[in-house]
């Protein structure tokens, strides 16, 4: 049994690489059991969390699953292995190599955690806004974390490399003077980008919508970085920067869900008032003909120059151009007739010429000219508000 017991103790007492026999197996058990307290709290606590969470409506749980399980076991993984075996007697240059290695480890473990944060932040971002996600959208999405990622990475690996000991002042600080004078020399470019994210973020229009910008219209058909790309119904391309967009009055005709309608119509002053209070009904029963519009208001508004004008306001409860067209078109047909049955007459501009002879003071012989205007009509012409 002594011998037994002096045998232990000089095996344990045995150099391996100037380490003894008993400092690795210690330093081999703290980590054999630092590891499974690991492969512990990842089996029974991290699928725990990932079952409770499966039930909750917010991702961000979901997220800390994912970096759980994916980024810090590995990390932990490593931290366990390195504390463990940092104490050993070893070369400086091996320690050191050692030391570095670990740091790169960790160092891209962190950037990735960094990256998935921020990518599902700007995905609930977008979905809080309830944005659509068509391919163009994510597509654009793609893009911008792309450059979100670059970021990322750069200022990762100037984290690196001063966790490394490598002095990065003098790389920081001519980083700095390098995007000020770019940030001078290309500043129509960078505000172009400020605003293609202005865009993308608050979308005020997308891919597929019918916008007017001062004078130009057409329908969205690419969001770049610099340029936003536009159909007009003629045919040809319009080509508008970002920055021109979001300085500019907007029109988005896409988001319109129903056209209001205000038109004015002129009748002759000679009209008697019983059939001027029976014009507003008339007027009315137009419309009643149309499942899809809302009356709302017909009015004798004005004495105007022309004659006495009504002005009737309803809704098409579709924002389709061409349903607003025949509703108008059939509209007009209709007063036409109606009024010609009626007896009432459009006004229409008119203009009077009177001739003196001289020496009539009272006119004597002064003659009308005939009215010189286009037949008459149903009035103005409507415009869409």
């Amino acid at each position: 049994m002594h011998e037994i017991a002096e045998t232990t103790s000089a095996f344990l007492d045995y150099r391996i690489l100037g380490n003894t026999a008993r400092e690795i197996l210690t330093t081999l058990a703290g980590i054999l059991i630092g590891l499974m307290l690991v492969r512990l709290f990842q089996v029974f606590i991290i699928r725990r969390l990932r079952r409770i969470f499966a039930a909750t409506a917010t991702t961000w749980d979901d997220l800390l699953v994912s970096v759980l399980e994916r980024d810090v076991i590995p990390a932990l993984y490593v931290l366990i292995v390195y504390l463990g075996v940092r104490d050993f007697s070893m070369k400086a240059s091996v320690q050191d190599g050692l030391r570095s290695l670990v740091t790169v480890i960790l160092t891209l473990l962190m950037i990735r955690v960094a990256m998935a944060v921020v990518n599902h932040s700007i995905r609930a971002y977008l979905q809080r806004q309830g944005s659509d996600q068509t391919a163009a959208r994510e597509k654009n999405l793609n893009g911008i974390i792309t450059m979100v990622k670059i970021v990322v990475w750069v200022l990762g690996f100037i984290l690196l490399l001063d966790n490394l000991g490598i002095k990065v002042s003098a790389f920081v600080a001519g980083l700095g003077i390098t995007g000020i004078a770019i940030a001078l020399a290309a500043q129509t470019i960078l505000g172009d980008l400020f605003a293609y994210f202005v865009i993308f973020f608050d979308q005020p229009f997308e891919v597929g919508h019918v916008i007017k910008v001062d004078n130009y219209q057409g329908e969205v058909e690419h969001i770049g970085l610099k340029t936003t790309r536009l159909r007009s119904g003629d045919g040809e391309q319009i080509i508008v920067s970002n920055k021109f967009l979001t300085d500019s009055r907007v029109q988005n005709f896409k988001r319109m869900h129903r056209r209001r309608v205000v038109f004015g119509l002129d009748v002759e002053y000679a009209t008697p008032p019983e059939t001027l209070r029976a014009i507003p009904e008339l007027i009315k029963g137009q419309f009643a003909r149309f499942s899809d519009v809302t009356f709302e208001r017909c009015h004798f508004k004005q004495f105007a120059d022309v004659g006495l004008r009504f002005e009737t306001s309803y809704v098409v409860e579709t924002p389709d151009f061409g349903r607003y067209m025949d509703i108008q078109h059939e509209t007009n047909l209709g007063l036409q007739e109606e009024f010609a049955k009626a007896g009432i007459r459009f006004a229409m501009p008119t203009r009077v010429v009177r001739l003196r002879r001289d020496g009539n003071p009272d006119g004597e012989g002064a003659a009308e000219a005939a009215p010189d205007s286009p037949p008459p009509g149903p009035g103005k012409a409507p415009k869409p508000v």
